[in-house]
């Protein structure tokens, strides 16, 4: 009974003075970050000479196949969708959506869809400056039914010496989600694959769409949104190098 009668002084008091009680600010909600779905890497590499990163992303019908090429350069490729035979002669290598595939040096390779479905795969090569990722092996018959090369895009001559890594990831941006501010510690190519990318670098927006392909640098300040109303789904590659940290966030 005391405790109510007090409890009713301090209301009449709070009153008389034309006070209330003042409301607890509530936090907004944070937006939720970006889903990793796929994550692939090859470490132990070496850069001797300035190089350049390229990212492709294949596409193949049902039974297409690249030609018999090969490669003299480091390379790291993620099956986004369906299955995809790379035939050498050692052995076959086969990796479903979201396996990794890894192509010899200096062997005649040659990728094939063994799935019944289509197939899509992101292939990174880390090259010297100016030079191509593949090679084609004379003699070798056209296949009868081709893969095709949706997009492409290059970074040239990146600031790696030394050893690094390549990492290799594909990012799920629901609609409304964006990653933290953030900084990577090495050069990294992004390619569109679904939806749209608003992109922040340095305080300034650009938006990319399917198909199209930004960089990010170490050193720029970075935040990645989903501002539509579809999925977004990217792929990075970056090259990083030995002991630096992939994303520092803010």
């Amino acid at each position: 009974m005391k405790r109510l009668t007090v409890l009713l002084v301090v209301a009449a008091l709070i009153a008389a003075c034309g006070g209330s009680a003042a409301p607890v600010a509530a936090n907004p909600p944070t937006p939720p970050g970006p889903v990793t779905k796929y994550r692939n890497a090859v470490a132990g590499l070496t850069a001797a000479v300035p190089i350049d990163l390229i990212q492709t992303i294949f596409d193949f019908g049902p039974a297409a196949a690249s030609a018999v090429h090969k490669h003299t350069s480091p390379n790291l490729a993620t099956v986004l969708q369906g299955q995809i035979t790379v035939k050498i002669a050692s052995g076959d290598k086969q990796a479903s959506a979201g396996e990794a595939l890894v192509e010899p040096l200096n062997q005649p390779v040659q990728a094939v869809n063994t799935g019944s479905g289509e197939a899509m795969v992101a292939v990174a090569f880390a090259v010297p400056h100016g030079a191509k990722p593949s090679a084609p092996i004379a003699g070798q018959p056209a296949p009868a039914t081709p893969n095709k090369t949706l997009y492409s895009f290059t970074l040239a001559s990146p600031s790696v010496s030394g050893g690094y890594s390549l990492i290799q990831q594909v990012l799920d941006f629901a609609p409304g989600s964006q990653t933290l501010k953030h900084r990577h510690g090495g050069p990294g190519v992004i390619t569109v694959l679904q939806g749209q990318i608003t992109l922040n670098s340095d305080g300034a927006d650009k938006t990319y769409s399917v198909g199209e392909s930004f960089t990010e640098i170490p050193g720029q300040t970075l935040q990645a949104f989903n501002r539509g109303t579809t999925e977004l789904i990217v792929v990075a590659t970056f090259i990083l190098p030995d002991g630096a940290q992939l994303t520092t966030n803010i």
